[in-house]
């Protein structure tokens, strides 16, 4: 729980959230059809759901349902004068040991400084309400899968011909809103949306 907005105790379960900038409907589809056919060739143990694909732009945490109204505003506000603006996808990659990587992602070309920007001002917002940013640097992407299983080392050769070969990596998409997710754990889709922020 976030000591700055814990009221007492509470008999309602604490809500897992997160704010996110989701990829288009048409982007999800394709980007969903390439993983599953590179889901073939790669083994990974969990290749994520289509529509949970998302840029994560601060993770908040297991917070008190009562603290999400002024959550809300607080993420409106820090919307407040922000336009649109178009995000691509652009490579592969992967977090972890080479070998044996933990994480499969997208990373992202196009206006990265105005999603940099609006995680700032998320940041900013959610702060009084006693959430914090992570220590870590934010690095921007789309998780694919985790956890590479498969029986030999894996080969990031594999990543260079992804890239070059597969069009979902070089597609564009105009950002004009984002998301207050909360985690359904087993689920799937594992990601409902609380809120939708429109710029």
């Amino acid at each position: 729980m976030n000591d700055g907005i814990k009221d007492g105790k509470s008999d309602l379960a604490p809500e897992r959230l997160f704010t996110a900038v989701r990829l288009s409907p048409e982007l999800r589809g394709a980007v969903g059809g390439m993983c599953r056919r590179l889901s073939r060739e790669l083994s990974f143990a969990k290749w994520v759901h289509e529509e949970d694909y998302h840029i994560t732009l601060q993770f908040l945490g297991d917070t008190d349902p009562r603290a999400i109204p002024a959550l809300v505003s607080a993420l409106r506000k820090a919307a407040a004068n922000f336009g649109p603006f178009t995000l691509s996808l652009s490579e592969a990659g992967v977090f972890g040991a080479t070998a044996a990587p933990r994480v499969l992602w997208a990373g992202l070309g196009g206006e990265t400084d105005q999603l940099r920007e609006l995680q700032g001002r998320i940041v900013e917002a959610t702060l009084p309400l006693g959430f914090r940013a992570e220590e870590r640097a934010y690095k921007p992407h789309v998780t694919l899968a985790r956890k590479y299983r498969g029986e030999g080392a894996f080969d990031p050769g594999q990543l260079d011909a992804l890239t070059r070969e597969e069009a979902a990596l070089h597609a564009s998409w105009r950002v004009d809103q984002w998301v207050l997710f909360a985690t359904r754990m087993h689920n799937k889709p594992m990601y409902e949306i609380v809120e939708t922020i429109n710029f």
